[in-house]
C-alpha cells in the first residue's frame, strides 16, 4: 500500500506530520501532488487554537481531519478517475475547497473534484496561483461592486490590508477605479499597499477621511477587517456602498439613508477564471502576499507567525 505524509492538528495547539494511506481518485475527482500550499489566517488561528471557525460549527473535533484546513494550494496531477479531463502531469490549482468534511491540501497528495480544480499555464510560477481561492472569493465582491453600483472612477477604500486587503485594492485598481485608498493600523502593510497600487493609506479609524455627505468622500469601500468599529467607520465615510468581505460576526445597523450594504455574494467558479485572467494579464500579482517559505511539518511555528502579524502568509511546501 502506498502512503503519503499529512499534516494533523491533533488538539489545541499540536500538530504533526503522519504517515497515511495515498488515496485514489473516484470518478469525477484527481489526485494532486501538493507543490505548494499557503496559510489562511482566519481558519488557521482558530482551528489550530481551538476555536470554531463559525460557532454554529460546534466545538473543534480534535484530532482534525487531516490535511485541513488547508485549501489553498497548487500542484500537479498524479492520477484522475474516470470521467475527467485533466491530464496527468497537468498544472492546476484549487478555485475552492476540498469541502472540510474531506481531508485538506495540507499533505504530499490531495483528492479534489475536476470541477473545483483551474489549470493553470505552465509559465506561471506557484507563487503567482497558489492563492488563487483567496482571489476568487475577493473576485465575487469586486464583480458583485461592479454590477451593482460600478467601480470605474470612483474614490474606493479597503480597509484592512491583510491577505484579502491587499487582493482587493488591487482588484480595484484594475477595474478601473480612480483612487484606491487603504486602511490598516500596520505600517509595514501600509506600505505595501502603496507599492501595489494604492493611491492613499491611513491608520485605522484616521481623522483625514473626509465623512460621509461631503465633497472628497469615498464612493465604495470593502471592509475586511470584521469588526464592527471597522464596518460603523466605513458606513460613516462612504457614500454609496460597503462590501462586506471579512467573515462577520456581529449585527449592523444600517447607519444611513441611501448606503447600501452588500453582503458576500459566495464562492462561483467565473470569480475564480476572472482573478485567474488578471494574473496572466499581470494586473494582480500574489507573490507579495507571501512573506516566507516553510515546510509543511513547521506548521506550528509558520501559525505563531501568523498570530504575531509578523507574516502575511507563508507558503508551506510538503
Amino acid at each position: 500500500m502506498e502512503t503519503m505524509k499529512t499534516l494533523i492538528i491533533k488538539n489545541k495547539e499540536a500538530a504533526e506530520m503522519a504517515e497515511v494511506p495515498k488515496p485514489k481518485p473516484a470518478a469525477g475527482q484527481a489526485l494532486i501532488k501538493v507543490r505548494a500550499v499557503t496559510t489562511c489566517p482566519q481558519w488557521d488561528l482558530h482551528i489550530y487554537h481551538g476555536r470554531p471557525m463559525f460557532e454554529h460549527h460546534g466545538p473543534v473535533p480534535f484530532p482534525y481531519m487531516p490535511g485541513q484546513p488547508g485549501h489553498e494550494m497548487t500542484g500537479v496531477v498524479d492520477e484522475v478517475g474516470e470521467g475527467v479531463s485533466l491530464k496527468i502531469g497537468e498544472t492546476v490549482c484549487a478555485w475552492r475547497d476540498p469541502g472540510q468534511g474531506n481531508p485538506g491540501c495540507y499533505a504530499e497528495y490531495v483528492l479534489m473534484n475536476e470541477a473545483d480544480l483551474l489549470p493553470v499555464p505552465e509559465r506561471l510560477h506557484y507563487t503567482q496561483v497558489v492563492s488563487l481561492e483567496l482571489a476568487m472569493c475577493i473576485a465575487s465582491s469586486i464583480l458583485r461592486l461592479r454590477e451593482t453600483v460600478g467601480i470605474v472612477g470612483k474614490r474606493c477604500a479597503v480597509n484592512g490590508l491583510g491577505p484579502a486587503g491587499i487582493v482587493a485594492l488591487q482588484m480595484l485598481r484594475a477595474e478601473g477605479a480612480d483612487t484606491v485608498i487603504g486602511i490598516d493600523p500596520l505600517e509595514a502593510r501600509r506600505e505595501l499597499a502603496l507599492e501595489l497600487g494604492a493611491s492613499e493609506v491611513y491608520g485605522a479609524n484616521s481623522d483625514a477621511l473626509t465623512p460621509r455627505g461631503e465633497d472628497g468622500a469615498i464612493d465604495v469601500s470593502i471592509d475586511c477587517v470584521g469588526y464592527p468599529s471597522a464596518v460603523r467607520y466605513l458606513m460613516d465615510h462612504t457614500q454609496e456602498a460597503v462590501a462586506l468581505f471579512a467573515v462577520q460576526r456581529d449585527d449592523y445597523v444600517l447607519r444611513h439613508d441611501g448606503l447600501s450594504v452588500i453582503g458576500y455574494p459566495g464562492h462561483y467558479r467565473a470569480a475564480a477564471e476572472y482573478a485567474l485572467g488578471l494574473i496572466e494579464g499581470g494586473k494582480l500579482d500574489l507573490r507579495p502576499l507571501i512573506t516566507c517559505e516553510m515546510p509543511l511539518a513547521s506548521y506550528g511555528e509558520a501559525v505563531a507567525m501568523l498570530r504575531s502579524q509578523e507574516a502575511i502568509k507563508i507558503c508551506l511546501i510538503p
